[in-house]
């Protein structure tokens, strides 16, 4: 079992080609595209704010220069930035930190992926790489259910082919050993549950020293489950990298959520992606001004 995971480890942090993992993770290149429709999102109005927002782009290669993850955004049949990742990716590759609404099925996965991914490319790894007693994720994802960790995990695993890099998935109701021995052959970006994560924190088998992205998606979900204590230890008690950048994806945003945002998020863009009734989030007060 442990030389099928370490092969498997190999072929994921592999920068060649290899045609049969590639028809694994993107399956028959012929087959048609089933999803949304993105022609559709250029009638979705959006609302972003802060100081010196990054234009938007209208194409994936305006900023990205990786060839591997333009590849890879080809072969998931990206075809054109959603509202949501065109302010997204700059944003994210422009250093500064987000807040984002937007609903489920408007591409905020890809949205948060890809730049961290660019990013991670086109950077040095750090020295401290980990081994198989502690781990060093240099960014990190949360999710509030097992569902949705998988889910990004997926998607991570299709944006990182032949990047030279690796994902690994960790939540409750696994064998947290087994988890431990996948951690060890190697972890770029972790994506977690906030409840699980912080039981490797608690056991001193993670570090998040070197975490340079942190990512919280459906944060509102997760605080409606209660996880914000745990969210607040992870990153004020754990040893979490000061220099980073925070991201925050929703699709509603409550006062519990500004307030998370505004204690941890610094001079941040606000972006907000869809209308709640005939007005914007942001027109109908609903949502506060960014603070410095």
């Amino acid at each position: 079992m442990k030389k099928s995971s370490s092969a498997l480890a190999q072929k994921e942090m592999s920068t060649e080609k290899n045609e049969e993992y590639e028809r694994e993770l993107f399956g028959n290149s012929t087959e048609v595209a089933i999803g949304i429709n993105f022609s559709e999102y250029e009638k979705i109005p959006v609302d972003v704010s802060g100081l010196d927002c990054p234009a938007g782009i209208d194409s994936f290669d305006e900023l990205l220069v990786t060839p591997a993850l333009l590849n890879n955004i080809d072969l998931c049949k990206f075809q054109t930035p959603t509202p949501i990742q065109k302010f997204s990716i700059p944003t994210v590759l422009a250093n500064r930190d987000l807040m984002a609404c937007a609903q489920t099925g408007s591409g905020k996965t890809a949205a948060f992926l890809i730049p961290i991914i660019e990013a991670l490319c086109r950077s040095e790894r750090p020295e401290t790489r980990g081994s198989r007693s502690k781990f060093y994720p240099r960014a990190l994802i949360l999710a509030p259910t097992r569902e949705l960790a998988q889910q990004i995990h997926v998607q991570a695993k299709k944006l990182t082919y032949c990047c030279g890099m690796r994902s690994v998935c960790v939540y409750g109701g696994s064998n947290i050993h087994d988890q431990f021995s996948d951690l060890g052959s190697g972890v770029d970006i972790l994506v977690a549950t906030p409840g699980r994560l912080w039981d490797m924190i608690e056991r001193n088998k993670m570090s998040l020293s070197q975490v340079r992205f942190l990512c919280m998606d459906e944060a509102d979900r997760m605080l409606d489950m209660g996880f914000e204590p745990q969210i607040r230890q992870i990153i004020s008690e754990a040893d979490m990298n000061a220099d980073r950048r925070t991201l925050m994806y929703s699709a509603t945003f409550p006062d519990e959520i500004q307030l998370l945002a505004h204690d941890f998020l610094v001079d941040y863009i606000f972006l907000a992606v869809g209308r709640v009734g005939s007005l914007s989030l942001v027109a109908r007060g609903i949502l506060r001004a960014p603070r410095a």
